[in-house]
């Protein structure tokens, strides 16, 4: 029996020193240890449970994903009782946003106590943020709601959220140039189409034009990262201010 569990488990999750890592790096004392060991388990490994299920972090990135943002708007709601329905909005999406998740995820290192098959060895950044989420919802299910919400209080928004300034970053500039073109009754137009330059980076040119006027032009491997740069370079232009946080 115990050779057929250490098959089952990388080495790396078997030993005590991921459970004395999860304790050091985070402050978890797990009661249900499974859980954390398919937290930190990518799906390459293609490990399967008792029953011929894949045993792996995505379910509980699934659960974490509902928790943070839960989680988060209860802060904000506290936090900020001014604020309308919409300024909320912005703000979780900016707290919760695969960008910020990625950073965080990153930040914490919690890709050391991650196990993943030799070839998966170089991941993109997703896998940070998605192993916040399931790292969240391992902790829900094992410790319950308030445990999970202090934990994140204290592991992820305290360090690295400065709650007072995050209205000054920007999810899409390009929703932040739409919505003042509405404002200000100025109607914008979007030019992009596929670029076919010497750069094999570069697919898409990008030339917003504002009133029939030429505001900015940018060039990316993507559509949306084409529209995207040329709205930064557009907002930058035209000195856009951000809404206030009490703003709808």
């Amino acid at each position: 029996m115990k050779i057929l569990h250490y098959f089952k488990y990388p080495r790396k999750q078997t030993t005590g020193d991921f459970f004395i890592q999860l304790h050091k790096k985070l402050g978890i004392k797990p009661k249900k240890k499974t859980l954390y060991k398919e937290a930190f388990t990518h799906s390459s490994v293609n490990l399967k449970n008792d029953k011929g299920n894949s045993l792996n972090y995505e379910r509980l990135e699934f659960l974490g994903d509902s928790l943070l943002n839960t989680i988060i708007a209860e802060y904000l709601f506290f936090r900020f009782p001014e604020s309308k329905e919409g300024a909320l909005t912005k703000l979780r999406a900016k707290i919760v946003s695969r960008k910020q998740l990625n950073f965080i995820g990153k930040e914490m290192g919690l890709i050391e106590l991650a196990t993943l098959a030799p070839r998966h060895s170089q991941t993109g950044d997703n896998i940070h943020g998605n192993l916040v989420e399931a790292l969240v919802g391992a902790l829900f299910v094992d410790q319950g709601y308030q445990k999970t919400k202090a934990f994140i209080l204290q592991y992820i928004v305290d360090p690295f959220i400065d709650i007072e300034n995050l209205e000054a970053i920007v999810l899409s500039y390009k929703a932040l140039l739409i919505e003042w073109g509405q404002k200000e009754k100025k109607k914008i137009y979007f030019e992009t189409s596929s670029d076919n330059g010497l750069d094999p980076n570069v697919n898409y040119s990008c030339q917003i034009l504002i009133e029939d006027n030429a505001i900015a032009k940018a060039r990316a491997l993507s559509k949306k990262k084409a529209e995207e740069k040329a709205a930064r370079i557009a907002t930058h232009a035209l000195k856009i201010k951000r809404l206030p946080i009490n703003g709808h």
